[in-house]
């Protein structure tokens, strides 16, 4: 999977679980990510009835990416339980393998949800 496949479908999925879980909620006579929240220095969080301040939020990506040089390489992006890494295959055993990590965080408004009455 290339990197940038690996964090859209990532992004893609938590927000559909957030949609599924807002709408299992719903018949439970809760909410997730509600309408009208509000963030306190003091308190943390409250419902308020303000709608102009909705609250964003990070998702934090720690990839690990390696690359292998030498011999006959066959080489791709690809994502491995979890972590991100240039994969290879290499038949000569004269090969060279550096690792790097990437950290990155994209900002996010979640979908919102009514509160129940």
């Amino acid at each position: 999977m290339e990197l940038g496949e690996f964090v859209k479908e990532s992004i893609k999925q938590l927000i559909d679980g957030i949609v599924e879980a807002q709408e299992y909620a719903a018949t439970k006579k809760a909410a997730i990510n509600p309408l009208g929240l509000i963030r306190t220095e003091k308190r943390g969080f409250i419902v308020g009835t303000s709608e102009e301040n909705p609250i964003p939020q990070e998702i934090d990506f720690d990839i690990a990416v390696s690359v292998t040089e030498g011999g006959e390489i066959k080489a791709g992006v690809g994502v491995f339980a979890g972590a991100l890494g240039l994969g290879t295959q290499a038949k000569n055993q004269d090969s060279n393998t550096v690792a790097n990590r990437i950290k990155f965080s994209v900002p996010i408004m979640f979908p919102r949800q009514e509160m129940p009455r």
